[in-house]
């Protein structure tokens, strides 16, 4: 197995850094690698589209594999055994914000033998997205703010 992680503070209330990150049929508002659909028969389940450069590159059956109400969402993909492979966020409060510890998990045969070559660009992938997340509630906190009434 190999993991992962990143920081990152946002300077929003924890109740809605938890609604971005839980809304998982909007994530590629802010997500710049990853598109989720949820299935209506079972919630549980997720149609994940892997992107780049805006582009759809492939597609396949996810499962949100965590839901921890205000604490952590997780979603995961591949086959057990070869490659899974499970992107989570944990939040908490902190005294001006919240906190967002984003994960990447990677498990399986290919996992060991071939990650720690690509943990680099993994990475580099991985604060992409919280870059992109953090300027997602940057702007929506200055459209929130800008919209509250008209200027005089």
């Amino acid at each position: 197995m190999f993991t992962l992680d990143h920081s990152l503070h946002l300077s929003i209330p924890l109740a809605r850094a938890w609604r971005l990150l839980a809304d998982v049929d909007r994530c590629q508002d802010w997500h710049p690698f990853v598109m989720l659909k949820r299935d209506p028969d079972d919630p549980r389940k997720l149609t994940y589209t892997h992107r780049r450069r805006g582009r759809p590159r492939f597609s396949a059956e996810a499962v949100l594999s965590k839901l921890d109400r205000h604490h952590a969402i997780a979603w995961r993909i591949g086959v057990p055994w070869l490659l899974e492979i499970e992107e989570s966020f944990v939040v908490s409060k902190e005294a001006h914000g919240t906190c967002v510890v984003h994960s990447t998990r990677y498990a399986g045969l290919l996992a060991l033998a071939f990650v720690p070559f690509f943990r680099r660009g993994l990475h580099r992938m991985l604060m992409a997205t919280d870059k992109s997340l953090a300027a997602h509630v940057k702007r929506g906190s200055t459209i929130a703010r800008y919209s509250q009434g008209k200027l005089k």
